[in-house]
């Protein structure tokens, strides 16, 4: 504690006000009570000087702290309780902020996001594994590609997109290299594919003149990115809208994170995929009125927040709503004109009564027939508008991001480093090290030519597992050890140390249980002097 004051008023100087010493204990659950209550008592004694707020982590219930600690320990410490958000819920806000409200940052096109989720919700739930996974992708785009120089220029508007690059070309921050590998770019090309049956010239211009490529069409094309980007957040979230609207329908209710997963899929998949808007939309066609009413305020509630974007949009929900309004204005004046009807008809016998009716009943009757059907008509009208819109809307908005041009520069579509890096496979490497030990070793005694080979002067578990892949499903261990003991009697010893049958004992045990630790083989009650073998693919 005496190093601990001493390095705490070292680092203290540089503070106008006494920092707090802020010690973590993780696992409360996992530690020694005795050993915490002396922890405490001792840091109790020095509160004086050190300003100590212990924080632990405590998983079961706040219980525990009383079980653990005596009543004169716990007396020492003024506790407050705090709850940490899951990790599930900081996923979301993650993926939240990084993939759907930034438009300046590195997206993650389906297979790397699948991977990102399979990661989190199959193995460990660990945020610091999305945020590595993240900064690993971002490393590999701006370290392997050239051109993720253009990245940052998501962050201007077209005109300064524009003057950026003239000073990065008369910089030479762009080179031929870079304008080579846009021209290569996959995206790339199919633009210029689609303008040469359209616009020829253009096409022809983009191959042949750089500064008309990188200074006018770029800026074009990054700024045509930006806004793909805000319109597909707003059409992935009136797609959770409409989600929202059937709450007893569990077959479509998915998370935020899988409804991404699958409108970020390319456009052949998304038809197969998407079955739910299709449903969505089916179901916003046989809303009542009230539901119309409720879903129209809602849209216009979330189209709100894209200003630069929605005016097309809101005109049409003004058209609606316009036409909503006086839907519920004729029927408040039909209700007006029932009620001085229903008056004037007071004391009339009902049909159901007597069996004969006036006819001014009779017409009563059928004005409120026909009212309803004209009601229910006109609310029906505005509900399949609006599917049909939704519908429409839905597919223009969550078009993939691969028809776009340049969209490389932007989304990060590799997978194979993300699964060589975070999702290795260890038996590839422990099978290689078994058959050719000369790779891990650097021992010239062990070279081989073929991964088969068995020579004396290998490992003893490598000599074990060669012999291993000759066997069945059920190894006998006798004839295992005979094979192996005839195999290291070959090993070049001296003339006074002869090879003792103790010794090839004890190697074959250790061996077995290395090869058992491994996961090859396992004890069976089968037969009790046979062990199973668990692999059969030699990687």
């Amino acid at each position: 504690m005496k190093l601990l004051e001493g390095w705490y008023k070292h680092h203290q100087k540089g503070f106008t006000n006494k920092p707090n010493l802020v010690i973590i204990l993780q696992d409360f659950e996992s530690f020694e009570p005795a050993i915490l209550q002396d922890f405490f008592t001792i840091c109790s004694e020095y509160r004086s000087r050190l300003p100590i707020i212990c924080i632990m982590g405590i998983a079961t219930s706040t219980e525990i702290l009383h079980q653990s600690l005596n009543k004169s320990t716990i007396g020492l410490l003024r506790i407050e309780k705090f709850k940490l958000e899951q990790s599930g819920v900081w996923l979301n806000r993650v993926i939240e902020k990084v993939f759907l409200d930034s438009t300046s940052t590195l997206k993650f096109g389906p297979r790397p996001y699948k991977f990102l989720l399979d990661h989190f919700y199959l193995y460990d739930f660990s945020m610091s594994k999305v945020t590595a996974s993240i900064k690993y992708a971002l490393m590999h785009h701006f370290y392997g590609s050239p051109l993720s120089i253009f990245l940052p220029l998501l962050q201007m508007d077209e005109f300064d997109m524009t003057v950026t690059l003239q000073q990065w070309m008369r910089n030479e921050l762009i080179n031929e290299h870079h304008i080579t590998n846009v021209r290569m770019l996959g995206s790339f090309k199919n633009y210029v594919e689609s303008l040469a049956e359209t616009d020829p010239k253009k096409a022809l211009q983009l191959l042949e003149d750089d500064d008309y490529l990188i200074i006018e069409v770029i800026p074009a094309l990054l700024s045509d990115i930006i806004i793909y980007q805000k319109q597909f957040k707003m059409g992935f979230n009136l797609l959770v809208l409409l989600q929202g609207q059937f709450p007893s329908f569990s077959s479509l209710h998915k998370s935020r994170l899988m409804l991404l997963l699958e409108v970020l899929e390319p456009k052949d998949v998304l038809a197969e995929n998407m079955d739910m808007v299709r449903k969505l939309v089916s179901f916003v066609r046989k809303i009542d009125t009230e539901h119309v009413g409720k879903l129209l305020k809602e849209m216009r509630q979330l189209l709100n927040g894209y200003e630069d974007i929605n005016t097309p949009f809101l005109d049409q929900i003004s058209v609606w709503e316009t036409r909503y309004e006086q839907l519920l204005e004729a029927d408040e004046k039909y209700n007006a004109r029932m009620d001085r009807k229903a008056k004037e008809l007071e004391g009339m016998l009902l049909e159901n009564e007597v069996g004969r009716h006036t006819e001014r009943a009779r017409k009563a009757q059928n004005d409120s027939l026909e009212h309803l059907k004209r009601k229910g008509t006109e609310a029906s009208k505005i509900a399949m508008d609006i599917a049909d819109w939704c519908d429409k809307t839905l597919r223009e908005l969550l078009k993939s991001f691969t028809t776009l041009p340049l969209y490389e520069l932007v989304y990060y579509t590799n997978i194979k480093l993300h699964e060589k890096s975070f999702a290795s496979q260890p038996r590839a490497s422990v099978q290689t090290a078994l058959t050719q030990p000369q790779h891990y070793l650097n021992c010239p005694c062990c070279n081989i030519e073929k991964s088969d080979q068995i020579i004396a002067s290998e490992h003893d578990t490598c000599i074990l597992y060669k012999l291993y892949l000759e066997c069945g499903r059920l190894i006998n261990l006798y004839d295992w050890f005979v094979a192996f003991g005839c195999i290291i009697e070959r090993e070049k010893r001296p003339k006074n140390k002869k090879l003792e049958e103790n010794e090839v004992q004890a190697r074959f045990i250790r061996s077995v249980a290395e090869l058992q630790f491994l996961g090859f083989i396992k004890p069976t009650q089968r037969k009790t002097d046979h062990v199973i073998r668990l692999t059969w693919s030699n990687i």
